[in-house]
């Protein structure tokens, strides 16, 4: 990615208003597979206030409701402040993360009476995330940001979310992981199978924004054990590009059998590859590329990939740029919502949800545990208004629900039971 991208996205990202609210209250355990079902659920939103007088202050918050087929959610009388960067759901917990240097992690949680709590004395101070992934039910890997081959060395953090404590650490030095001649630029980090997978991006290391990436005619994967989380090998493939981008935690999912699918965008002008956007897949048990299998979503003519979410059944929510739609770093350009069957290589578009404005990072999705049903949140370009949308996995259709109100940005969503 080109440096002037990384310094808007940093600039925005800076300029957040951030206020401090915490709680002492400690939140009735267990997760929604704990087996009580009595529990109830809220879905946890993270977004940004707009500012004005009708919605509230501007900044991050927290926010949650019960139903999201109907009805309007804002800040106002409902969300909690919040000073984190950006936040994961693991354990029946949402953790947010700060950005820049030293910071904590910083656990919210839903108690007995329906209410979120920050917890505060459960802070556990870490270096700043550059990415970031869920590890079984229970934990959190954590890596550092690191792309000059000037400071290679680059710090994993095993974060136990069931006792809010580091469980153990090791460092990887990013200038060898590809061969001693280029700078591995990871851009996320994903449990396949009892290893941690983390794709790489290759750049020349000649700054801290990672330099020229020049090689992107092959897809990287850096492959980590775990729990003492040491580099073992790199395995790549010239049919690919790279996978993910800077701070997105997209790009690999392992679907029900345990084959790992990576998909690439070949889209961004500073990453420009002659492969096509699509599919590559890891068979369960494999560490490697499987050969026999590629799936070029590019020939199909609908477009190139943007995002992607691994709902059941071989399928995939992804999605797609318009013909002709370039994102503009790690946001921007219209993009179409389409499930898409990794088997058959059919994809169907969900028509209810019209072109959007493709956003930052990753979508922002949720699948129920059931598998019938996915939550898809995003920004209509008529009202500029965000709302979540309830989609049928079978029928590839879907409704609108939830509308924001007073909100200029919906980063995450997530479901905590109490």
């Amino acid at each position: 990615m080109k440096k002037s991208n990384y310094l808007r996205l940093l600039t925005v990202a800076c300029g957040v208003l951030t206020i401090t609210a915490c709680s002492k209250d400690k939140p009735v355990e267990g997760g929604e597979d704990s087996g009580n079902s009595k529990k109830k659920e809220k879905f946890v939103f993270i977004v940004t206030g707009q500012g004005s007088s009708e919605s509230g202050s501007s900044g991050t918050y927290i926010v949650t409701t019960d139903d999201v087929s109907q009805g309007n959610l804002s800040i106002v009388g409902n969300g909690m402040p919040a000073t984190e960067f950006s936040f994961i759901n693991q354990n029946n917990h949402v953790f947010g993360l700060t950005y820049g240097g030293q910071g904590p992690i910083t656990p919210y949680a839903i108690d007995a009476k329906g209410d979120l709590q920050r917890l505060k004395d459960d802070q556990v101070n870490a270096e700043t995330a550059g990415i970031y992934g869920n590890f079984g039910d229970k934990n959190v890997i954590l890596g550092t940001t690191n792309r000059s081959m000037v400071n290679p060395v680059a710090t994993l953090r095993n974060y136990d979310a069931q006792n809010f404590s580091i469980a153990n650490k090791n460092t990887v030095d990013l200038s060898k992981v590809l061969g001693g001649k280029r700078m591995a630029i990871w851009t996320g980090v994903f449990q396949v199978g009892n290893k941690v997978y983390i794709p790489f991006q290759s750049g020349d290391g000649s700054n801290n924004w990672g330099g020229d990436f020049t090689t992107t005619d092959t897809t990287y994967i850096g492959i980590f054990s775990y729990p003492e989380l040491k580099f073992e090998k790199t395995i790549r493939d010239g049919r690919g590009s790279h996978i993910g981008n800077w701070f997105a935690q997209q790009g690999l999912a392992v679907d029900d059998k345990g084959d790992a699918y990576v998909w690439f965008s070949a889209n961004e002008a500073s990453l420009a590859t002659k492969n096509k956007s699509g599919f590559l897949r890891i068979k369960k048990g494999t560490d490697e590329f499987d050969k026999d299998y590629y799936f070029d979503i590019e020939s199909l003519g609908k477009g190139k990939i943007a995002r992607g979410s691994y709902l059941k059944d071989n399928k995939f929510l992804m999605t797609i740029y318009n013909k002709g739609e370039q994102s503009e770093g790690v946001g921007g350009g219209l993009v179409k919502l389409y499930i898409v069957d990794i088997q058959t290589k059919k994809m169907t578009e969900i028509i209810e949800i019209p072109s959007h404005e493709q956003q930052g990072y990753k979508d922002v999705v949720y699948v129920d545990k059931g598998g019938a049903k996915a939550y898809y949140t995003c920004q209509d370009k008529d009202d500029k208004q965000y709302y979540t949308y309830i989609i049928d996995i079978n029928n590839a259709t879907a409704k609108r629900g939830l509308k924001f109100t007073g909100i200029s940005q919906v980063s995450s969503m997530s479901k905590i039971s109490y």
